[in-house]
Formats: structure tokens, C-alpha cells, sequence
């Protein structure tokens, strides 16, 4: 049975969110039954650790709430539980941009045994052919002053924040179509009971064990889904510290169906952390070169890049956890700096051949 305590701390919730005008104000203390779940957030910022999901059943007639309340319900009430501002949450649900994106409720643990591969990930084929080394080239040549900048700033080579550019956005011709906002409130249903029971029919279908085996994987299945869930409140908590200061750039921000953004695909809680105003116009924004080098550099500094192979390969894992991804990177970020130093060593030796010797001089 629900507490009078608990009753009251919902209402309260909603009492803010309806005086920020939203239409869901016929909500009241008696037409609302709150159903308090576990939230386990091993994996997200102390602003969700032990905090309680609200998991609502509404009995009240919802025909005034807009479509996106009735969608993002659970949402909503889990970041005014967090303590979001209802005006913004207001505005991030009901924006002509917000949508649904059910495909990202989605959720995936192996069921079968992966045998052991012998040889290096592979994958990002795009980062390794001809005109990934050409079109880095040109990048960095065009550039070349503020890569500089940045490698002398963070002590993290030009080579390789260009070809994080390159292998995130093929320096922005690929940004990324996705209302951000929108991804992070359909991640964030991911724990309820409808798409929890999608994930565990669909893979429940791909599995062939025994029953015993099976509960161990449906176990994975709700950890990973509270574990999504929180670092996607966690995500929509930064995106408002972001609308603070530009509200339009956020409820209009695009980028990849995983939430990241800009030329160098941060997260907004990356953003926020180590986002750099490269070219000191007193903004951050990660779709100009200068602010995305420079924070691409901060990111691998802090992560611990250093003159050793090993301490560059935790750096891009860092970036993104995958080995492909790290080999792709660093693949390309190699050749690049083996071309620049061919093409120095072929200037060198042009200058050398081109000069005059004293014997031709006096003839």
C-alpha cells in the first residue's frame, strides 16, 4: 500500500509540473496511484543514487494531456522526481520536435556463448581506405593551426583529433538526424513493463538453454535496462544544465540515435564536463572546429592519453568502448602522421636538391 507520504511527494511533483502549464493538472492527489519500483543506477552520476522511479497508473481522465505526456509519462515523473524543473520539463515533452523512437527501447544481451576471436576487430571500413587519408590530409592542412593549438594545449596528437573527427562525423558530413532530447526520453522507458517484456520475448526466441540459464539472462536483461534508463535521466538532467544557457540550441539539438552530437559526438554529460570554448567566443559549441579539437583534446587528455601505445588505446576506449573503433582510430591516426612525415622529408629533400652549390654560384 501506498504511503500518505509517497502520495504526497507525487503530487507535489505534478502540482509543479501543472504550474508550469501543463495540461495535465486534472491529476490529484486521489486520482493518482503511485507504484514505487527499485532504481538501481550503478552506472550513472550521484543525482540518481537511491532515488525511487514513480511508475504512475493514472485513473484520472488524461484527455488533456498532450500525446508526448501520455508517452513520456514515467519519464516526466522520474525527472521531476530528480528534481528537474517542471517548466523545462514542460518544454523538452511538448517541443514540435520531441518524438518517440521505439526502436531505442530496444535492448540486447548475448544468449549464446561467443567463441574467442584471433584476430583484431574489425569494422569502420570507412577509416582505412584511400580517401579516409586524403580527406584527413586536407583537414589537417586547412586546419593545421589550431590542431596545433589543441596537441600543444593537451598533449594529445593532431593525427588523432583528426581522425576521431573523421571516423565520428567524416568531418560533419555525417552529424546525425536524431532529435538528441527526444532519444534520451525513449531510452529512459526502456524499464517499462511493455518494452521490458518486447526485449525478453525477442531474445528469449534467439535462446535454446535451459530454464535455469534463462533466468540468469532475463536477470541481464532488467539490470541493463535499469542501468540504460538511468544514464538516459542522468543524460536529460545535463541536457537542462545546457538549456540553461541556450534553450533553443537544446530543443532543437540533433544528432546520433545515440544521443551524441557536434563534430566530436559528445554526450551532454560530457558536453558539460569537458566541452572547451576553443575559439574564446564565450560559447561552447561542438559543431565548430576549433571548440570540437579543443575539447576532443581535453577528453583523450583527461582520459589519460600519453606517448605509449597503451596509454592512447584506453584513451579511445575511453571515447568509445569498442576495439574496432580504437584500432580504426589510431589506425588511421598512424598513417596520417607516417604521410606527414613523408611529405616533410619530401620537402626537405626538394629544398636540398633545388639549392645552389658555391662551385655552380662562381661559374
Amino acid at each position: 500500500m501506498q504511503s500518505h507520504s509517497s502520495l504526497a511527494r507525487s503530487s507535489r511533483h505534478w502540482r509543479k509540473y501543472a504550474a508550469a502549464g501543463a495540461a495535465c493538472t486534472a491529476l490529484t492527489a486521489g486520482a493518482l496511484v503511485a507504484v514505487f519500483e527499485p532504481f538501481t543506477a550503478n552506472e550513472t552520476v550521484a543525482s540518481t543514487r537511491g532515488a525511487a522511479t514513480l511508475t504512475s497508473v493514472v485513473a484520472a481522465d488524461t484527455s488533456k494531456m498532450s500525446a508526448n505526456e501520455k508517452i513520456f509519462l514515467p519519464v516526466i515523473e522520474q525527472l521531476l522526481a530528480q528534481g528537474a524543473d517542471a517548466q523545462f520539463v514542460k518544454q523538452l515533452v511538448n517541443h514540435a520536435n520531441a518524438t518517440f523512437y521505439e526502436k531505442l527501447t530496444k535492448v540486447n544481451v548475448p544468449v549464446k556463448p561467443q567463441p574467442p576471436s584471433k584476430t583484431p576487430p574489425k569494422g569502420y571500413d570507412y577509416a582505412y581506405n584511400a580517401l579516409a587519408l586524403k580527406k584527413s590530409e586536407e583537414f589537417l592542412s586547412a586546419n593545421d593551426s589550431l590542431l596545433t593549438a589543441a596537441e600543444r594545449r593537451y598533449n594529445v596528437a593532431k593525427e588523432a583529433i583528426t581522425s576521431i573527427m573523421w571516423v565520428e562525423t567524416r568531418f560533419g558530413d555525417f552529424l546525425g538526424s536524431y532529435n538528441v532530447p527526444s532519444v534520451y526520453l525513449s531510452f529512459a522507458l526502456v524499464t517499462q513493463p511493455e518494452y521490458l517484456q518486447k526485449n525478453k520475448e525477442r531474445l528469449k526466441a534467439e535462446f535454446d538453454g535451459t530454464e535455469e540459464e534463462w533466468a540468469v539472462i532475463e536477470k541481464k536483461i532488467e539490470e541493463k535496462s535499469q542501468r540504460k534508463a538511468a544514464w538516459a535521466i542522468n543524460e536529460l538532467l545535463a541536457l537542462q544544465t545546457m538549456y540553461k544557457n541556450n534553450p533553443k540550441q537544446v530543443l532543437d539539438l540533433r544528432g546520433s540515435w545515440a544521443g551524441a552530437f557536434g563534430l566530436s559526438q559528445f554526450l551532454p554529460s560530457s558536453y558539460l564536463k569537458l566541452g572547451v570554448d576553443g575559439n574564446k567566443d564565450g560559447t561552447i559549441n561542438l559543431f565548430d572546429v576549433q571548440d570540437a579539437a579543443h575539447s576532443i583534446g581535453n577528453y583523450l587528455s583527461n582520459a589519460g592519453w600519453g606517448k605509449n601505445k597503451k596509454s592512447q588505446h584506453r584513451a579511445v576506449y575511453n571515447y568509445n568502448h569498442s576495439d574496432a573503433y580504437v584500432n580504426a582510430v589510431l589506425g588511421l591516426a598512424k598513417r596520417l602522421s607516417s604521410s606527414q612525415t613523408l611529405s616533410s622529408e619530401g620537402a626537405s629533400k626538394s629544398l636540398t636538391s633545388k639549392a645552389v652549390s658555391p662551385h655552380q654560384q662562381t661559374e
